[in-house]
């Protein structure tokens, strides 16, 4: 058998160029492993800083939601396994785990703003993800060579037959240096024309082959920053660092090329644009240059700037990255701004005084504010899941909440004012809004409720609508006292003329004395009467606590009840004290009817009155009358004793007080130069101390009889009473006292008697007001034109301080109901005056 050299010599070839490819591909892997590790290390190191950058103000203001917001997104990365933070602040580390494998590549970054460390970042990379890629590309690379070899052996088969050893080893040579990795040119190294085609087609798959690594190695760059660029835009960043990433990312990708990326937020001023970023040196004068703008919300708001020294232009695929980052920047710059403006509605919700409620469909609450907190006292974790009603609502009007209820679920809005508890069982009054959130197709998904305390507002109007029925009430006793003291008047001076007309016997006597008291009674009573509508001040006298305490409680026995067993302590000596009677009543009642409320099932209620005297040690000494209210009811605790003579503090129900009785009480002892001392604790009662100035060696303020002090003279006297009675009472009076009496019942009327007769006229004795539009004190001033030094009286059932009319110099008052004592007196002073001012003008 004849054996073929060139048969042999291709078998060997064959094997040979076989051996070769398989040798080059596996040095192409080994180099493709070696530069993959070298740019998984390089694309790590990046990532990891990357990160670490992103992290930093997330540690520096220890926000570890946010922390653990960010390491959740860049775990998302698929050649991540495993990530840490360390936050050294609180000693906290955050471990997101993606993928459980050992064989991982590990890189730690230490996290520092300044000198000052705020933690350490740890990725665990996949190797086997890097692996996956450099095997793909190795197939790619064996397949090229594949190609490669059937394309030698054929040309090997055609050409071996001519060659001989020296153009083999050449090729071998070449061989060599595909395996070192220079790709020298083949066709260059054999200068053998049947080699030629072989080489040039050798040469152009080396050429495929380094573009092809070239653009696979640029394409994993591009892929692996924009990834990086995608991590930091899906979070929760700042627009100022989202530009600068930008910038950042992109001028790393190209390289030689100034990249400027700028924001403005057209609702900002310009001082606080968002930040600028500048990647790479400042260019003298670019050749190319090119700008891709950022469009948020259908509105451009800035732009990313390209340019660069050399000549050539941006390709296509570079400005589609520029306009894929961009497209990102400002995606999420309409998300931070969402964020922005859903956080600051949230804190300007927080922050709202007023609660805020928000419930889902079935009326189950989902949120709710601090101002509901504060207002009702239930914290968010109890209100959560329940309805509002199970929480505030009180019992109320039920057809009312009814008809709230029927419209909130027909799905229109509510406005009203709701009666509610709080957490402590306190009612309160709420305004309330209630209203309806729909969605983007009409339906309802939430109901939301504003409401308002309003309690202090309707206290306050309550108050002033008291006031103002106070102020009406007090006008209309003031105009009853006044025609009440002229009619007490009339009935006194009518009872003294009887006294002095009729021979007294003992029976009449008595009935004259139970009489005077009466009408005394009847006048004390006016008196409070005016006190209370503010027109007639403290009247100070000599007074018995005891007869007054007494009095009292002939008058308050039905009034505190039968459950309220009523027992008086009575001094065995007089109490005496200098004091107004009618305010004193006054305390007594308000003590006393307090005490029957502290006592709802009832109780013992104990008065006492004593004379005490105090040592000059002590905070008030010197000699008192004591006034002392003792209840077995419910007491008083520190809050509220604090508090007690407020005025309209109160703590029983809305409508069944005033706050008035405690605070009056303490203003009538305090003007009376008195004191009081309070003793009390819950359940234990409470018991009240008067102390009013006492009067030594002082009898109480008692009646006269009718003749006592009584001066008698015989001037002419016009008597001027728009009252009949009254004017009838005053001139029989008068003339019982030995005067000449003219009389008239206005002012026009007594105008007319003094143009008649004012020569014969000693004195005027006139009520202050009077019909007709001429009040006394006008009266006197019109007829003491022609003769300035005439005697005037002015009565008047109101005091002389609180009247409408200022009384001048040269007149005399006399405040009804008087007795005929001080009407004589009265005159007779008057009388005095005028003469001594005759003499001075004489």
């Amino acid at each position: 058998m004849t054996r073929s050299i060139s048969r042999r010599l291709t078998v060997g070839l064959t094997i040979a160029a076989g051996l070769s490819s398989a040798l080059v591909v596996a040095l192409l892997a080994l180099y493709q492993t070696r530069t993959s590790n070298a740019d998984l290390a390089t694309e790590i190191d990046a990532s990891t800083s990357a990160f670490a950058r992103l992290i930093e103000p997330a540690l520096w203001d220890v926000d570890l939601m946010r922390s653990a917001r960010l390491a959740e997104a860049f775990a998302r990365d698929p050649r991540i396994a495993r990530l840490s933070v360390y936050e050294s602040t609180t000693g906290t580390t955050r471990t997101v785990e993606r993928v459980g494998t050992a064989d991982t590549a590990l890189r730690t970054v230490a996290v520092r703003r300044g000198a000052e460390p705020l933690g350490t970042v740890t990725v665990a990379f996949r190797r086997s993800f890097y692996r996956d890629q450099v095997r793909r590309q190795v197939v790619s690379a064996a397949a090229v060579s594949l190609i490669a070899l059937i394309a030698t052996l054929i040309g090997l088969r055609l050409l071996l037959r001519r060659l001989f050893r020296h153009p083999l080893d050449e090729l071998s040579n070449v061989v060599r240096g595909y395996a070192t990795g220079s790709y020298p040119p083949f066709a260059s190294a054999i200068p053998y024309e049947e080699f030629a085609e072989l080489g040039r087609v050798l040469d152009s798959m080396s050429t495929q082959i380094r573009d092809q690594l070239a653009a696979l190695g640029a394409a994993n760059r591009e892929l692996a920053a924009l990834n990086r660029f995608l991590l930091i835009a899906t979070a929760e960043v700042e627009p100022a660092q989202l530009v600068a990433e930008a910038a950042r990312e992109l001028q790393a990708l190209f390289g030689a090329t100034r990249v400027r990326a700028e924001v403005h937020d057209e609702r900002a001023s310009a001082a606080s644009a968002y930040a600028v970023s500048d990647g790479g040196p400042e260019v003298a004068a670019p050749v190319s240059a090119s700008a891709v703008p950022i469009v948020v919300d259908a509105r451009p708001v800035g732009a990313i700037t390209l340019s660069r020294e050399i000549g050539r232009p941006f390709t296509g695929a570079e400005l589609s990255l520029a306009n894929t980052v961009a497209a990102q920047v400002a995606s999420a710059i309409s998300r931070y701004r969402a964020h922005a403006a859903e956080r600051l509605l949230r804190v300007a919700i927080e922050q709202l005084p007023d609660s805020v409620i928000i419930t889902d469909r079935e009326r189950r609450i989902v949120y709710v504010n601090r101002g509901f907190t504060a207002v009702s006292g239930y914290g968010a974790d109890e209100a959560m899941g329940r309805d509002p009603r199970e929480l505030k609502r009180a019992t109320g009007d039920a057809a009312a909440e009814a008809a709230m209820d029927a419209t909130v679920a027909a799905g229109t809005g509510w406005v009203g004012r709701l009666t509610n508890r709080k957490k402590s069982g306190e009612l309160y009054f709420e305004q309330a809004v209630i209203t309806p959130v729909r969605d983007a197709r009409g339906e309802i998904t939430n109901y939301v409720a504003i409401g308002r305390d309003v309690t202090a507002e309707m206290r306050r109007d309550e108050q002033l609508r008291r006031a103002q029925r106070m102020d009406a009430v007090g006008q209309l006793a003031g105009g009853v006292a006044h025609d009440f003291n002229n009619m007490l008047g009339a009935a006194m001076m009518q009872l003294e003329l009887v006294e002095l007309d009729v021979e007294p016997t003992p029976s009449l006597q008595q009935a004259a004395r139970d009489m005077r008291a009466a009408l005394e009674r009847a006048a004390s009573l006016t008196r409070q009467l005016l006190v209370f509508s503010r027109r007639q001040t403290m009247q100070l006298a000599a007074h018995d606590l005891n007869r007054i305490v007494a009095e009292m409680l002939r008058i308050l026995t039905p009034v505190l009840g039968e459950r309220v067993e009523i027992a008086f302590e009575r001094a065995p000596e007089p109490v005496p004290f200098e004091g107004d009677a009618g305010m004193i009543e006054q305390v007594v009642v308000n003590l006393c009817v307090n005490a029957r409320d502290a006592m709802p099932s009832g109780g013992r209620l104990v008065i006492s009155t004593a004379s005490v005297a105090m040592g000059e040690t002590s905070e008030h000494p010197g000699a008192w009358a004591l006034l002392e209210v003792r209840d077995t009811g419910v007491g008083m605790p520190p809050e509220v004793q604090a508090r007690m003579f407020e005025p309209f503090y109160t703590t029983k129900e809305v409508g069944q007080g005033t706050g008035l009785g405690l605070a009056t009480t303490h203003g009538i002892v305090t003007q009376h130069g008195g004191w009081i001392a309070v003793d009390t604790a819950v359940g234990e009662g409470t018991t009240f101390r008067v102390y009013l100035p006492a009067l030594a060696g002082v009898e109480a303020a008692g009646s006269a009889g009718a003749a006592a002090n009584v001066v008698r003279g015989n001037a002419t006297v016009l008597v001027v009473e728009d009252e009949p009675l009254v004017r009838q009472s005053v001139s029989s009076s008068l003339r019982r006292l030995g005067h000449r009496v003219l009389e008239a019942s206005n002012g026009h009327e007594a105008l007319r008697l003094w143009s008649e007769r004012g020569d014969a006229i000693d004195l005027v004795v006139t009520d202050m007001v009077m019909p007709g539009g001429v009040s006394g004190v006008q009266l006197v001033e019109r007829m003491r034109a022609g003769r300035p030094a005439l005697s005037a009286v002015v009565m008047s059932g109101y005091s002389l301080e609180l009247s409408s009319d200022v009384l001048p110099a040269g007149f005399v008052f006399l405040a009804k109901p008087f007795t005929l004592a001080a009407l004589s007196r009265v005159i007779d002073e008057a009388l005095g005056r005028a003469g001594r001012a005759s003499d001075r003008t004489g």
